[in-house]
């Protein structure tokens, strides 16, 4: 009696620890009151209602959890399930995603978002094989130059000293081969040193520049595009695992609904501000020549192929330049 006493005892213990709520923690750079943390909000509180309140999320904006490197390292400490990353995380857990930043190979969000469909199965398997669960990507933006002075050629594009993240390896190894002097310091460090004069500008997707103000501190921006930053959202294994099949169901669906959203707003939000949002704030546009765009592209194809088999498999780069040409030539038949 007394052995099915206990017996009883653990089981009502189990039952009670189930009925607990499973709060999922996620981190991201991404400040508060931005739109990605309006809609991290709404997600948390629609995953809550979906499943009744037995899966919630809290979230940790501002990189209050540290950067994308030190949120990886609480995720394997059990300190965070999740990071919705802003590219960088994504190229060291997924090496194939660096095809993604390869300098000059991406112009707009479709074409990086076709490309990232069709390889979708190869990221998956780089984060499985790192222990974490792809929940999928989103596009964040096109990466533009925030400048102090206009720049109009390939001699100005060389003579200035840009600020880019500093975790942002495959941008870091390639754009100098260029002749581009890049300046790689942390996201905190990037507006001290433009004011400083360290640097002469910000390479930085307009959302960014925005929450960061440096768009606010930067008197030009060139309408040369020099690629598209791709986002990712990853959870551990361990979380994914104590899920439920249920409730891995309602997580997907809501972490896919999340990303939608994302996307439809980032793609929005880039309308507005390179329309006419950043010139209001007194930003001048700088335009780009036929010459200087031409001199640019054969630079940027010359490094892709400096890093092929180095970076990036010479076969999977191959692949995705026929995919970009492929996107290319479906926007140029698409009704106007």
């Amino acid at each position: 009696p007394r052995a099915l006493l206990v017996v009883a005892a653990v089981a009502a213990c189990a039952a009670v620890a189930h009925a607990d709520p499973i709060v999922l923690r996620f981190g991201t750079v991404a400040p508060d009151g931005t739109a990605w943390a309006r809609i991290a909000k709404q997600t948390s509180a629609a995953l809550s209602e979906a499943t009744h309140g037995a899966v919630t999320s809290k979230w940790y904006f501002g990189g209050i959890a540290g950067d994308e490197l030190q949120m990886l390292a609480r995720m394997r400490k059990d300190q965070l399930d999740g990071i919705v990353s802003a590219g960088m995380l994504c190229q060291r857990l997924s090496p194939s995603m660096r095809v993604l930043r390869m300098v000059g190979l991406f112009q707009t969000r479709d074409e990086s978002g076709y490309v990232a469909g069709r390889l979708k199965a190869l990221f998956d398997e780089d984060f499985r094989k790192e222990g974490f669960v792809n929940l999928g990507d989103v596009g964040i933006g096109p990466d533009l130059i925030f400048s102090r002075e206009p720049i109009r050629s390939m001699e100005e594009l060389q003579r200035s000293k840009l600020w880019t993240w500093s975790l942002d390896d495959t941008f870091v190894a390639t754009w100098p081969m260029l002749g581009v002097h890049l300046v790689p310091l942390p996201i905190d460090q990037a507006y001290a040193a433009y004011e400083d004069k360290r640097v002469d500008g910000f390479i930085s997707i307009p959302a960014a520049a925005l929450a960061f103000q440096w768009s606010a501190a930067a008197s030009y921006m060139s309408e040369l595009t020099l690629g598209v930053l791709p986002g990712c959202m990853v959870m551990s294994h361990r979380a994914w695992d104590a899920l439920g099949v249920e409730e891995r169901a309602v997580v997907k669906e809501a972490t896919a609904k999340f990303q939608s959203r994302l996307e439809q707003a980032g793609r929005q939000q880039d309308a507005e501000l390179i329309g006419s949002l950043f010139e209001r704030q007194g930003l001048k546009k700088t335009p780009v020549s036929p010459a200087f765009a031409a001199e640019l592209r054969e630079l940027e194809r010359v490094a892709r192929e400096a890093v092929r088999d180095k970076l990036i498999p010479g076969e999977l780069l191959d692949r995705v330049v026929g995919w970009v040409h492929e996107a290319h030539a479906d926007a140029q038949r698409a009704p106007h």
